[in-house]
């Protein structure tokens, strides 16, 4: 009965060390399956598949190329900026001059021998003229009315014009006659003259008096 009791006490114990034995070997797996882990995963980053090291995120991430930068501009104007109105001061108005004798000559020559062509009556050749190279020598009357002795400056050349006579730039407009003295007869014309305002041609006109140097003739 000894012998029976003390196997039946054994057969419990050993049963009892076989579990903890087993549960002990169970608890400690875990612990190797995460070294192997790291063991597998350290091939791994030396292969270049983990993680990238410090060194080599310093030399990816060195920025643009200085030729790239560009200078910042903001964009529309700035609030804060007050704007500043530049003063437009208006063009003098800038006279336009005639052309010169020899091309008005020119053409005075052109229309008389078109008009000769046509067998219209010749242009009168006071039109070569502008009224200021004209001079007024005196005045006359006969039975057409009065009439002026003019004299062209450019080329001493003398002529018989009438109210109506027309120069380059103007036309006699009268002929006024006051008593027998030189003093009172003079001849009034109109005067065209033009100038550039603003871009554009201007058109000018003004009445000039030239008293005449001789007594009227009769």
């Amino acid at each position: 009965m000894t012998a029976r009791k003390s196997r039946r006490v054994l057969i419990p114990v050993a049963l009892a060390a076989g579990f903890i034995f087993c549960s002990g070997s169970i608890l400690a797996a875990p612990p190797q399956d995460a070294q192997k882990g790291d063991q597998g995963k350290a091939p791994a980053s030396q292969s270049g598949s983990g993680p990238m090291s410090v060194t080599s995120l310093k030399k990816e991430n060195v920025g643009p190329a200085a030729d790239t930068i560009q200078q910042y501009r903001p964009v529309g104007r700035d609030p804060f900026k007050k704007a500043v109105i530049k003063s437009t001061k208006p063009k003098k108005p800038v006279s336009i001059g005639f052309p010169p004798l020899d091309v008005r000559r020119a053409q005075f020559q052109q229309r008389a021998q078109r008009a000769a062509d046509e067998g219209k009556p010749e242009p009168d050749p006071l039109s070569q003229y502008l009224v200021s190279e004209l001079d007024v020598l005196g005045v006359f009357s006969d039975e057409q009315g009065l009439g002026a002795f003019v004299r062209a400056t450019p080329t001493g050349t003398t002529f018989y014009a009438r109210r109506g006579a027309r120069c380059f730039n103007g036309e006699i407009l009268r002929v006024e006659v006051e008593g027998m003295e030189s003093s009172g007869s003079r001849v009034v014309f109109r005067e065209k003259s033009f100038i550039e305002s603003g871009g554009k041609q201007v058109e000018q006109e003004r009445v000039v008096a030239k008293a005449a140097t001789a007594k009227a003739a009769r």
